[in-house]
């Protein structure tokens, strides 16, 4: 279950990432163009903010089966023991990528539902663009990639 549960998480970031990128560039072009807010775009912002949403329950799953909520504990042993390295690990799965995962949640939850409550067209695309914007570039901070992470993967 633990496998199939981390292989859902780590695929679906690559259809949350794509999802959020788009209305984060329409939002801002539609802003900028000054354009009519359509009834496609808060779908759209919904549907994103939903797949976060979803990706922050299997997520949290993941927290208790992994049992990352013992890190603290986990972090001073390693230390005791001369293993920094790992002790860097088990903090960012404690808490950097649970903590910047949520907020970047709230960020884009927060930004959708300014979004719905805009009196204007173009109130409503610079909600969108700037929360899920930012809520993008934490999300990016968060991931463990492998290029900025020796242990991170690509899947």
């Amino acid at each position: 279950m633990e496998t199939g549960l981390l292989h859902i998480h780590s695929a679906l970031r690559y259809l949350i990432l794509g999802m959020l990128i788009f209305v984060a560039i329409k939002s801002w072009v539609n802003w900028l163009g000054k354009k009519p807010f359509q009834s496609s775009d808060r779908k759209l912002g919904a549907m994103a903010m939903g797949l976060t949403h979803i990706q922050l329950l299997i997520g949290l799953v993941l927290y208790v089966i992994k049992k990352h909520y013992n890190g603290f504990a986990h972090m001073k042993e390693l230390k005791a023991a001369g293993q920094a390295d790992l002790s860097a690990v088990v903090r960012f799965w404690t808490i950097e990528h649970l903590s910047m995962m949520l907020l970047a949640i709230i960020l884009i939850t927060v930004g959708h539902s300014m979004s719905k409550r805009a009196l204007t067209d173009q109130g409503k695309y610079m909600r969108l663009a700037i929360f899920f914007t930012l809520g993008l570039v934490i999300i990016f901070a968060a991931i463990p990639w492998p290029f900025f992470k020796s242990w991170g993967t690509w899947f």
